[in-house]
């Protein structure tokens, strides 16, 4: 039987590399402190195929994540969001749902608004809302302004 040794030490250089991914997989993936969240919701009329799980950003920065996604009595789509309780959005702030480019996963958007005095709570709402616009909506109101 022929002794190959240099087929050895691949094999183990392979076997460590996947256990230190795996363990990098878990590190990151695994929250070990405990982030206290607030929940807040938003009607909106469209919503474009925002989903649980889809991540809520402050200027890009990731604070919160989507957590339930319903019709509610007066048939608006509500979107209950939990958001970092360390995170103080003005009252007058906007939420607007956006897309990670043409093919790309639904995200809220919130843009803070100007009044520092007021804060929006726990179980608080989001009274400043823009709807989703599809590429066809869009598409639309340029043909619509080029024909004025």
């Amino acid at each position: 039987m022929k002794k190959n040794y240099f087929e050895t030490i691949i094999g183990t250089f392979v076997l460590f590399f996947a256990v230190y991914a795996f363990l990098m997989f878990l590190k990151v993936n695994i929250k070990t402190d405990k982030i206290t969240t607030s929940k807040i919701s938003a009607n909106f009329l469209k919503l474009g195929g925002v989903i649980v799980g889809n991540d809520v950003k402050l200027r890009g920065i990731k604070v919160g994540v989507v957590s339930d996604v319903f019709l509610d009595s007066e048939y608006y789509a509500r979107v209950e969001m939990k958001i970092d309780s360390k995170i103080k959005l003005p009252l007058n702030s906007e939420i607007s749902v956006q897309s990670e480019g043409i093919l790309g996963n639904k995200y809220l958007s919130i843009v803070p608004g100007d009044d520092s005095k007021k804060y929006i709570l726990n179980n608080g709402f989001f009274e400043n809302v823009r709807d989703y616009e599809s590429i066809e909506d869009q598409v639309s109101k340029i043909i619509f302004l080029a024909t004025q």
